[in-house]
C-alpha cells in the first residue's frame, strides 16, 4: 500500500457507519424508504468500540470483536433489495477491513 492509513482515520469512518445506520434505521422505520434493513448489530458494535477508544484503549479482544461484526455484516443480505443503495455501510466496511491493521496497532 502506498498511502498510509492512520487508526484515526479508520475511527472516523467506524462513526460514519454508525451514522449510516442510524440514517437506514430512521429511513426504513419513519419514513418508508425503500432502503434494506438496517443492520443495528453493526451499528451496537462500531458505537461499543468508539466508546471504547474514547474511554481509553481497546484491548485485542474489543478489536477482534469489531473485525468480526464487521465481517458479519458482509454476509447480512437485505431483506429488500436495492440498487446502488447509497446508504449501506459495505465499502465503509471493506475499507476498514482491508487496514484491520491498523486497528490493532
Amino acid at each position: 500500500m502506498s498511502t498510509k492509513v492512520s487508526k484515526e482515520e479508520l475511527i472516523e469512518k467506524i462513526k460514519s457507519i454508525i451514522e449510516n445506520e442510524k440514517f437506514r434505521l430512521d429511513g426504513y422505520f419513519l419514513c418508508g424508504f425503500p432502503t434494506g434493513a438496517p443492520n443495528q448489530v453493526l451499528q451496537k458494535a462500531c458505537e461499543k468500540y468508539v466508546e471504547i477508544v474514547e474511554n481509553g484503549n481497546p484491548s485485542e479482544e474489543d478489536t477482534k470483536t469489531l473485525i468480526e461484526a464487521l465481517e458479519a455484516s458482509l454476509n447480512v443480505e437485505s431483506m429488500v433489495a436495492v440498487v446502488n443503495d447509497i446508504t449501506k455501510s459495505d465499502v465503509l466496511v471493506n475499507y476498514i477491513l482491508e487496514h484491520k491493521d491498523v486497528l490493532f496497532a
